[in-house]
Parts: structure tokens; sequence; C-alpha cells
């Protein structure tokens, strides 16, 4: 049997930080000779990435600075995880130079700072300033390396300070702070080596700083850049722009990695993982498939927003059944908001170009091709993998109701406004969003698009833009979209079936505005009392839709008034190779057929040699083999997530979901602690059995495209043969 799948996961203000002044040029009393400082800001105070971005530096060093090319390097270390090079902690500056040894740091080290809190952005300036006042150069670059979440900022550091981050208001502000310390005008290039960041959000508050920058939609795979590759083009040719090397930084990711075409080094990760051997070539193509990255001109940036600003506005005049239902089939990317909710990182062109499709509208259409021309200007270059057809280069915020009035009130932890104030001052996005669920009325000219200007965007007051979207409760509606679901109870073929056999169910579904059918699998347990969430599938369409690669349901009224699916009893366990223990797989990618598919299963990862643990998510292809495991700065599954290199003795406790009573009497979904399996150098593996006799409850779900959902549940029983 197999599954057909789709998931569904003040400021810098008020720092301290002086506001920026622009400067007209380099200051330097004399023109410096070296072309170019490369600074690397190195957070990798996680368990997660300690290893990852230590060999990071190491490829770095395979190249080494130049006299035309300085590369510094600020490495803050965690304390319990990986143990390489005398398992130093704290953080240390070094300047970056030639060696062959990727696992052992031999450069020069320049300072030992002890242990720093590198969520600040007083260490971030700290260490810009330092390095562009003792290494002067004609271009700047700045890579900022550790854990990306978006308009949400990242650069999470516990230690010595629990929950320290940084917004993108604080790293904002940080580089006003730097460059006016320094008297730079502006940075040549600057990078994020770090999840989901290249959103229009994050982006549009880096514009006033940079020329040129890099950073990717998507989650990254452990590897990160391929220093080497791109930093050797910058010794080889020191005079190129920030642009090549952006492109450069694009070109070269993950095919020219050196843990990838290094055979010694490709081999040794792959034994880490307990994989097979296999080629640079085949290594590179299975880690390609769902990564991402862009290289972008800065100073595209406002006509870009102009334009979008332009299309948001047209989509008021939209219906907005074909919003709603872009946002939903819209090509998403990795959540860090409730891993139980539609992820509301969604690709702007995708969106886009679904949205003036379902509208069929002339002045959408006319708004897209503006937007898509500004979006071809701001894009040097970009890549996507199969696995992320629809991704086109950027990404922005369109989340269902709840989430964005939880990211919108003045008492909200993540504040969208706040943490991104820069964008939510220049663009109509955060005003389209109101209308969309309140109706409210939108001013076409209340944007400031100077606030991206080099020369006066920089020094505005951000406080000005970050008002909460709501001043009070209860503002949330639906944008006119029919939600009136009904569904005729669930008709059984038989109310008692063997293991072998299998069940017809029946319905009929009214709605014009059907988004995913599910179904849900529970098995009712006499000790507990609770029903086990045992099996979750999307339900597909006969017919489906397709743009951009990205594959949705297109339902039909024949499909929906005469519903049928057939159910057989089957339960998946996961295996590490010693002990074998149950596993929910719920769906996470919608495919067209099996090969499309995706799978993950949830659960608590714990590290051996620290015991630290992560909130994570292990992800299987549609044959149910292993592909990669993420984990989550948060417990909870939310915060910045990153792809986790297992290592032997590690552990991953599964999460098992449940059906329970609360106090109030009403059925609720708990998520309990299950069985735990180790790594022992092997992937788990899938094994697919017969379901366990007893009683079963089968549900059909079917979800609108705001989220609302209606469900019938029917009783089977599935006895001995």
């Amino acid at each position: 049997m197999f599954k057909r799948v789709r998931i569904i996961v003040v400021v810098a203000i008020a720092m301290g930080l002086a506001p920026w002044r622009p400067a007209s040029a380099q200051t330097n009393q004399t023109t410096p000779a070296r072309e170019w400082l490369v600074m690397l800001y190195q957070n990798a105070d996680d368990p997660i990435l300690e290893g990852d971005i230590f060999t990071d530096l190491n490829e770095a060093e395979w190249v080494g600075s130049t006299a035309a090319v300085t590369m510094v390097s600020q490495l803050d270390r965690y304390d319990g995880a990986f143990d390489g090079d005398g398992d130093w902690t704290g953080t240390k500056r070094f300047l970056i130079e030639q060696d062959r040894d990727l696992t052992t740091i031999g450069s020069q080290e320049l300072d030992d700072l002890g242990e720093i809190d590198s969520g600040s952005p007083e260490a971030l300036v700290d260490f810009a300033v330092w390095a562009m006042q003792n290494y002067p150069a004609k271009k700047y670059a700045l890579i900022l390396s550790d854990h990306g979440a978006g308009w949400v900022g990242g650069w999470n550091d516990d230690a010595p300070k629990v929950g320290s981050s940084l917004t993108v208001n604080e790293i904002d502000q940080a580089l006003a702070t730097i460059l006016q310390e320094t008297e730079v005008s502006q940075f040549e290039f600057l990078g994020f080596d770090a999840c989901l960041m290249s959103e229009v959000e994050v982006l549009a508050g880096m514009a006033p700083y940079a020329h040129y920058a890099a950073a990717s939609q998507e989650t990254e795979p452990a590897l990160g850049w391929a220093y080497a590759k791109f930093l050797g083009a910058l010794t080889t040719k020191p005079t190129q722009s920030g642009a090549e090397l952006a492109g450069n930084i694009v070109k070269t990711y993950i095919v020219n990695d050196m843990m990838i075409v290094d055979n010694e080094a490709r081999t040794n990760y792959l034994a880490a993982l307990g994989a097979d051997a296999i080629s640079a070539k085949a290594m590179a193509a299975q880690m390609s498939e769902d990564v991402t990255l862009t290289a972008v001109d800065l100073s595209k940036f406002t006509p870009l927003m102009a334009a979008l600003n332009e299309f948001a506005f047209a989509l008021t005049s939209a219906d907005p059944v074909a919003v709603a239902k872009a946002r939903t089939y819209a090509q998403s990317f990795e959540s860090v908001f409730d891993p139980q909710q539609p992820s509301p990182y969604i690709d702007l062109g995708h969106f886009a170009k679904l949205a003036a499709e379902f509208a069929e509208s002339d002045e959408v259409d006319a708004a897209l091709k503006n937007l898509q021309k500004a979006y071809k200007a701001a894009i040097l270059a970009e890549i996507s993998g199969s696995q992320r057809p629809g991704a086109s280069g950027f990404s922005i915020f369109f989340p269902t109701p709840d989430l964005l009035f939880s990211v919108g009130t003045e008492d909200s932890e993540q504040s969208y406004t706040a943490y991104a104030s820069r964008f939510a001052g220049a663009s109509l996005w955060d005003d389209f969003l109101l209308f969309h669920y309140t109706n409210l009325d939108i001013d076409p000219e209340a944007v400031a698009l100077d606030l991206l200007d080099p020369e006066v965007g920089a020094a505005a007051d951000l406080a000005d833009y970050a008002a909460p979207l709501f001043v009070d409760d209860g503002e949330i509606t639906t944008p006119g979209v029919d939600t009136d679901l009904t569904m005729t109870p669930l008709e059984v073929s038989s109310e008692e079936i063997t293991a072998d056999e299998t069940v017809l169910l029946s319905t009929q579904i009214q709605g014009e505005n059907v988004g995913y059918v599910y179904i849900e699998v529970t098995r009712y347990e006499e000790e507990t009392e609770a029903y086990i969430l045992e099996d979750m599938d999307f339900i597909a369409s006969d017919d489906n839709e397709e743009t951009d690669g990205v594959v949705y349901p297109a339902w039909t009224s024949d499909d929906l008034d005469d519903f049928l699916y057939e159910w057989s009893p089957t339960i998946y366990s996961l295996s590490d190779g010693v002990d074998e223990a149950f596993a929910l797989f719920e769906p996470a990618v919608y495919g067209a057929d099996q090969e499309d598919t995706e799978y993950m299963v949830r659960g608590i990862y714990t590290f051996a040699d620290s015991q630290d643990e992560r909130y994570a998510l292990i992800h299987f292809d549609g044959d149910l083999n292993y592909k990669y495991i993420f984990g989550y700065s948060d417990l909870d599954g939310t915060g910045a997530p990153r792809e986790i290199t297992p290592r032997e003795g590690d552990y991953f406790t599964i999460l098992e979901q449940r059906y329970v009573v609360d106090d109030a009497g009403e059925w609720i979904i708990s998520e309990q602690l299950g069985d735990t399996l180790t790594f022992y150098g092997e992937p788990f593996t899938v094994t697919a059995y017969e379901g366990y006799p007893g009683e079963y409850s089968l549900g059909i779900i079917v979800e609108d495209l705001l989220g609302n959902s209606i469900a019938e549940y029917t009783t089977v029983y599935v006895v001995e043969n």
C-alpha cells in the first residue's frame, strides 16, 4: 500500500545601538590595497550545527587568506556535542590561513573571547567593527551562519543567556551601527548561510546596507555552503564584484562542497550516516533535491517592493476564494510555527502566478507581469531542487487566520511588524493580510519605499512601523470564502473485517472550496481508554492540477457527491537494526504518484554526549526510505529548523498521538513519548504490517481553503483471521 501525501509545520531601536548616518564612500585615509575582507560570523553554539560550522571553517582554510583577500572568522562553539579539535568551547577569532586538514583548525588564533552571547546584536557589531578596522578593504563581505527562521530571525545562543537570538530588526540595526562606526557606505555582499532567510521580509531589512546578498528559501542541509570553491574563485579573481561572488555561491552550492567532492571527506561523511558509498555526482544529486538558494541584487529591491505593493493592491479586487486557493496550493517551505498547521512560508512568485490564474482578472494579470519583471531584475541566480519545483527565489509570509492573530497583537511573543518593521513600513503586504482577513480598507499610498534606500532608509526610526496589526481581540474573520462544508454520515461496507480484508467508506461532501481531504485511523486501547492515532493520509482526487511542478488536488462535484475510499488495516514500524517500534507516518508532500510523496515521523532527538534534546522530524520518501532529519530550536516543534547529522549513540524517541478525554469531557489530541530507537551508524528502516485486531475509528476529514475542517467517523472492528 502506498500513501499519497502533503503536510499540512523592543527591537533594535531599543538595543541602545546608535542610529546609522550615511557616509558618502569608504572614508579611510588611504585606499586599502586589500580587495576583499570576508568575515564569517559563525555561531556554532548549538548541538545540531557545531560540527557542521566547524567543517565550514576548515573548508575556508582549504583556500586561506591572500594578499588581496583576507578572511577572518569568529567561531562560537558548543559545550557537549561535536568534540573535534580538542573539544574547546567558548568563542575564538581566527585569521584564516591555508590548511588542507578538514578535521583541525590550522589558522592563526587571534583572540579567545571566552563564552559570549552570539545571539546578541552587540556581539555581531563587535566582531564586524573589529575586523573592518583591523583589515580595511575595498569590498566587505559578511556571512552569518547558524539557524535561520525567516522574519522571526535566528542565531540562537543559550549560553550564557538562555533564549538569546537575533530578530531581523536587530540584524538590521546592527548592520547600521557597523557601517556608522567603520565609516563604510555599504557592504559589498551579505550572506545568510542559514535556513529560510530568502524572504522579502528579511531582505527588505538588509536592502539599505549591502549591494548584494544570498540566502535560502528552504532549510539548508548540514553541509552548508561550498566555502572552498567560491572562496577559491574569489582569491583567483579578487577583482570580482559582489554580484559575481553571490552568483558563485549559488552556482557551487552542494555540488562543489568539499564533503562531497573530496573522496576521503565524502567517504567519512557517508560512513557516519550509515549510508552506502556513492559517487560525488550521485551524492550531490541526492542532496540537491530539497534545496534552494538565491543570489539577490539589493539595489533592485525598491522596484521589486513597488511591484509587490501593486500586486497586493490588485488582489483586493480579486475573488478572495482565488487568493485563498493560491495560498493553500502555493509551494511552501519548512515552518517555524505550530507544526500541526500548514506552513505560512510560501513562494511569492508561485503564489502570485496561481492567484492570477485562479482570479481571472485583468488587473491582477497586469500586476503579475510587473511583479515578474521586477523579480527577474532582482534575482542574479537561483537554484531549487526537484522536490521544491515551485520555488522561484523569494518567500513571503501568508498565514492562516489564527497564526496571523498570534503574531499580530501587542502581546504577541513573536511580532510580525516589530520583528520586520522595515518591510512593514515599505510594503502593503501586512495591510493586504488585514484586508484579506478583516476587510480593512487599504490605502495604496501608505508606504514608505525610501526605507529601502541606503542614504535615507537606514537612518529611519523603525519603531514608527512596529505597531501591532490588531488593537483588540475578535477581529479575524474569513475573507468571503464559503466555509459551509457539509458531509453526510459515513457509511461502511462492513462493520467487521479481518486484517487482510478491506472496507469501503462512503459519504457525500458539499462545499465549493474543498482543499485537502484526509483519512484518519485510530485504534482503541482499553488499558489507557484512549484512541491511538495509527495512520493518516491525504486522499487523492481522481484528477490533479499542476503549476510549475507543484501538484494539488482538483476536486469535482462528482468526486464529492459520491465520495468513496477503500481502507485496509495497516500499521508502520521503525527499526534501528536492533529494536523496532510503531510510528505514525504523517503525510508531508502531496504527489501525483508514489515517487513524489513524502512522509514524516515526529519525535524527540537526544544527543548522546550532551543529553540535549530537540524536537525533530524524520522525513521519508514515497517508498518509505529514510531521507533526512530536522531538529528545531524549541521542544514544542517551533523555532529555527536545521538538518541533524546523526552520530552513533544518539537516539530518537517517537512521539505518539492519542485522543484522550480532557477534564471537560471533550476528546483532544495528546502527544506522548513512545518508544526510543538508537542510531547505530545505519539509517532507520520501515516495515508495514497488517493492523492489530481491535476497535478502529475511521475518519474522513475535509478541509477548506482556509484550514477550516469537518469530519465524520465510523467504527470498524478488525478480528482474527
